[in-house]
């Protein structure tokens, strides 16, 4: 009976250590893009498919354990909500840098031809945290970027 109760204690003990580890947590993105939809104001929007990740972005799919991209579809608008999960840590630099890159094109063209869509982008970011990475360019950042965050709670 001592033996199996010092079995049972070892196995709670390793449990809770493992529980503590700080393991990364994760979020299902499209449940995340689906929740910002409801909300978005700009309703003249599409989704993009995995045969759009490399003419769009550069973005071998891949590389992407999953994803969620929804974007203006007038472009009029600065509107673009890019949502990665790398599969590993490599894929997930070169999604971040992908990620970087197109934030740089989209500030050099709204910046001479879209001043208050600029003014916008100024405010938003392309984020990493572990393996997931994201673009949330929109007048309703803060909003989504909420969302985004509560995805991983």
């Amino acid at each position: 009976m001592k033996k199996l109760a010092a079995v049972f204690c070892t196995v709670m003990l390793l449990l809770g250590l493992t529980a503590c580890s700080g393991e990364a947590k994760s979020a299902d993105l499209s449940a995340a893009m689906e929740e910002m939809k409801a909300v978005l104001e700009n309703t003249e929007m599409m989704d993009l498919t995995a045969d759009n990740l490399m003419p769009q972005y550069g973005i071998d799919s891949a590389d992407c354990k999953q994803f969620a991209v929804y974007i203006d579809s007038t472009g009029l608008k600065g509107d673009e909500i890019v949502l990665l999960e790398g599969v590993d840590a490599d894929a997930a630099s070169r999604l971040k840098e992908k990620m970087d890159e197109r934030y740089r094109q989209k500030e050099n063209t709204m910046k001479d031809y879209q001043p208050e869509e600029f003014a916008m982008l100024k405010e938003c970011k392309v984020e990493q945290q572990g393996t997931y990475v994201s673009m949330i360019v929109s007048p309703q950042h803060e909003e989504l970027e909420e969302i985004y965050a509560k995805a991983f709670q």
